[in-house]
């Protein structure tokens, strides 16, 4: 195994099978299957364990489908991500019957007819994903996929509750859950899964940055077709403090977005990324400026309306084929 830099410049410029949309996860889990069990912690909840089983045959599609089961359920009750839609999807009307918390446009947004806000929800961790917080994301994603819910959607908007955007993966879960590299890469390749997918949709993503954006939490913001910033807020890839790489495809996206060099910088340096420098290095689009809710929900309104104006359907870029 070489140092870090020379990890995070692999991420930048090669793949390793096995593949998944593109993303390798190294040979320990070409290998491998990931077994899920159950175990009983207290009556009020049930925490997973990973395990994994020599079996060559296992592609990277069954190793998200288990993880994303073994994640659910992982972390604290009222951590959840939750989907605002201008209209309830009828389940009938549906192909997917998935646990996906969905509710009406939250206030300051009723202008906006044609997008979905996405919120994650954990204040009391800056917004960092729970296990269970990374199965809902990919249900909502699975969710937004259904023609019958994105063809009467241009924009989604990515942001977080409280004055914060995401502190990445919630660590407490990580370090009570996640106990060998196996199980990491797991949860590893469904996040990649997830944002990919998310990504893929033929919908405008917006990522609205309040606070801050911290390791995987910039990630997300990188998986964003576009990434606007309030004025106080800060952006940092924490990740080689701590001895690890950007787990969730962000290293690849960030390359796309700022090229090699910044990205390299970026990542090796854990540069705490001001809203003026990220505007300079074209890592996002638009500073805007909030003291409040209803300024910041202002400030985020004002970048989304030209898309929420565009006729439906009408959304095609060739970078949603991309692969990260």
């Amino acid at each position: 195994m070489g140092t870090l830099y020379e990890m995070i410049n692999v991420i930048l410029t090669e793949w390793r099978k096995p593949m998944l949309h593109g993303v390798g996860f190294g040979y320990a889990v070409s290998k491998s299957r990931l077994a899920l069990s159950r175990l009983k912690a207290s009556p009020q909840q049930a925490r997973g364990m990973f395990s994994f089983i020599n079996d060559s045959e296992q592609d990277g599609k069954s190793l998200v489908a288990l993880s994303r089961e073994a994640l659910r359920g992982l972390g604290k009750r009222d951590d959840h991500v939750t989907l605002h839609l201008p209209f309830l999807p009828s389940p009938a009307g549906s192909k997917n019957t998935l646990p996906v918390q969905s509710t009406r446009l939250p206030l300051g947004f009723e202008t906006l007819q044609k997008t979905a806000v996405l919120e994650i929800d954990n204040p009391s961790a800056r917004n960092a994903l729970s296990g269970n917080m990374m199965a809902q994301l990919a249900d909502i994603v699975t969710l937004l996929e259904d023609p019958k819910v994105h063809d009467k959607l241009n924009v989604v908007v990515l942001r977080g509750t409280g004055g914060w955007f995401c502190a990445g993966a919630d660590l407490r879960v990580a370090r009570d859950e996640l106990n060998s590299r196996e199980a990491g890469a797991a949860m590893g390749a469904l996040m990649v899964d997830t944002l990919t997918r998310f990504r893929r949709l033929p919908l405008v993503s917006i990522a609205a940055i309040e606070g801050g954006a911290f390791g995987g939490g910039a990630e997300l913001a990188t998986a964003c077709d576009f990434r606007i910033i309030e004025g106080n807020a800060v952006i940092q890839f924490v990740q080689s403090r701590m001895g690890v790489i950007p787990g969730w495809g962000g290293g690849a996206r960030l390359y796309k977005i700022v090229g090699r060099q910044n990205a390299l910088r970026l990542l090796c340096t854990t540069e705490r990324i001001s809203p003026d420098r990220a505007l300079q290095l074209k890592l996002v689009d638009e500073i805007f400026f909030a003291t409040d809710e209803e300024s910041s929900n202002t400030g985020i309104t004002s970048f989304v309306e030209a898309f929420d104006a565009i006729v439906p359907g009408s959304i095609w870029l060739p970078c949603k084929s991309s692969k990260v």
